[in-house]
């Protein structure tokens, strides 16, 4: 069994402390397939659960530096290291001495308590308490002595007046304690010196949920130097690409950035079972001929899906595809594929992606998939008689370059576009759209349409985050925001081009100008 534990803010969590949909919709489908999946962090499990709210989570999870392990559903403490006594009574003697605003965790009577005293107050303390006005953890106290009340378990500083290294002479190794010092995640000119007992730590907690859980493997992912001796303690440790340079040096590997979902893809490859499948040429020339039979020789019969304006570019591109008539409607567990081949399942798929979403979910377990979007790249509108079928008009050829609603189909499916068992093509069609009127031509909502597909001018595969990148404008500036991006790619709504950019590994956040979003290409 493979145990994954991933650190929270900076890994798993985004710049704005969430996981984002596509990274819930990865981890939770891999939780339901079997996945082992947790977190370790410095968190409690009061915040860290608000945060993994909308994860399914079953395995035990680490909490406080690994001070507890707690059962994620029940809240209960399954391992606990609090403070000795003598340790304590060193702590408050300090703080007595050096006037350190600080907050105190304890649990009294069962309960997690954070504690703060209310004449030692910093800028630091009060933003803290200022996010958290509603966790029922909170407790101010007056004195020292009832600060440290309680089975004293981790004690924080957020921008201490006293010099680390000063701090270091009581708390770093000493006196039944250890630390952890690092700059905080989302206020860069902050920095938390947290103290806990000496043999706390991620690694040592990865080590004993191991042990716990019977696991074979530990993969481990981080982002700052205090996830290093979680990433040495597991088989194979991983720094998110935004991680720190000393996280970097000591992972056994770099994977996407916390913005680009990593660790949630990471782990959706990394269980992956790959079918076999002959990858399909970026650069391949479409049978035209093939494409030309199988639009003359068009049938209407009640097979298939979608509107009848529909019905026949989704005929004849199944036709296209399949390798024989017997390839048609099979089914697949509890649905049925529009084709099986040798090349595995194809789909074709004229709109609508998210009614593919329970497909995929099954079709991606017993085979390669090819999800074919038919798209209109050349098109007239033509006028014909409902009553005589006489032909009364003949429109000019459009272009369409627009790839909104494409992208829009792939917003649907993102969950998926990582997945090495998945193609995407598009299919760019020639297409005469006929408007059955009467004879005066003026358009009726009664009127009836169809759709002809008259040729197959190209075939567009996307297999992989780097075929993705033929959509990426030139002339785009290292870094950038919404409206650059917007200036220079003419062909599809900005927001909706990041968001896919990002699923697919492309596009990074860069961080804030003022009210701006900035971000950069991926390399």
């Amino acid at each position: 069994m493979k145990l994954y534990v991933t650190d929270l803010d900076g890994t798993l969590l985004d710049h704005k402390a969430q996981i984002s949909i596509l990274s819930r919709d990865i981890l939770n489908r891999e939780i339901k397939n079997g996945a082992v999946i947790t977190y370790a962090t410095a968190r409690s499990i009061y915040t860290s659960a608000l945060k993994t709210a909308e994860l399914n989570l079953k395995a035990p999870v680490i909490t406080f530096n690994g001070a507890f392990i707690m059962d994620p559903k029940t809240g209960e403490r399954l391992v606990s290291h609090f403070l000795s006594e003598d340790s304590v009574s060193t702590a408050k003697k300090y703080f007595t001495e050096h006037a350190e605003a600080l907050l105190v965790d304890s649990c009294i009577d069962g309960k997690e308590k954070k504690s703060w005293l209310s004449s030692r107050v910093n800028k630091g303390i009060k933003r803290f308490l200022d996010e958290r006005k509603n966790d029922v953890r909170l407790r101010e106290c007056n004195s020292l002595d009832e600060l440290f009340y309680g089975d004293v378990f981790y004690i924080t500083l957020i921008a201490p007046t006293a010099a680390p290294e000063e701090l270091d002479e009581i708390f770093f190794g000493k006196n039944g304690f250890t630390r952890n010092y690092q700059q905080d995640t989302y206020n860069k000119d902050e920095y938390w010196y947290e103290i806990y007992r000496e043999d706390v730590s991620k690694a040592n907690a990865v080590r004993e949920l191991k042990s716990m859980l019977g696991a074979d493997e530990v993969i481990a992912f981080g982002d700052n130097v205090n996830d290093i001796p979680m990433l040495q303690a597991a088989d194979r440790g991983y720094a998110v690409a935004n991680a720190s340079d000393e996280l970097k040096a000591a992972a056994s590997g770099i994977i996407r950035s916390n913005e680009q979902s990593g660790v949630p893809v990471f782990i959706a490859n990394d269980r992956c079972k790959l079918w076999q499948y002959d990858k399909q040429d970026e650069n391949s020339l479409p049978d035209t001929e093939k494409f030309a039979r199988c639009a003359t020789s068009y049938v209407p019969d009640n097979v298939g899906i979608g509107t009848l304006n529909e019905k026949r570019i989704h005929s004849v591109l199944k036709s296209y595809f399949a390798d024989t008539e017997y390839d048609k409607e099979i089914k697949i567990g509890n649905y049925y594929a529009d084709l099986v081949t040798e090349n595995g399942i194809f789909e074709i798929q004229t709109g609508n992606f998210k009614k593919l979403v329970n497909k995929l979910d099954s079709f991606l377990q017993a085979s390669h998939v090819t999800v074919v979007y038919p798209f209109h790249k050349t098109t007239r509108l033509n006028y014909t008689d409902a009553s005589t079928g006489e032909l009364l008009k003949i429109g000019k050829k459009v272009t369409h370059n627009d790839l909104t609603d494409f992208f829009m189909e792939l917003y649907r499916i993102k969950q998926f576009l990582n997945d090495p068992n998945l193609t995407v093509c598009m299919a760019l069609l020639t297409v005469d759209n006929y408007r059955f009127t009467q004879k005066d031509m003026k358009r009726r909502k009664k009127d009836r349409k169809m759709s002809v597909p008259t040729a197959l001018e190209k075939i567009i595969y996307l297999e992989g985050s780097e075929s993705y990148r033929r959509f990426i404008p030139d002339g785009l500036p290292e870094v950038f925001t919404r409206k650059q991006l917007a200036a220079v790619l003419k062909n599809c709504d900005s927001s909706l081009f990041i968001e896919i950019m990002k699923t697919v590994g492309l596009i990074d956040f860069a961080g804030k100008n003022k009210k701006e979003y900035l971000y950069r290409i991926t390399m």
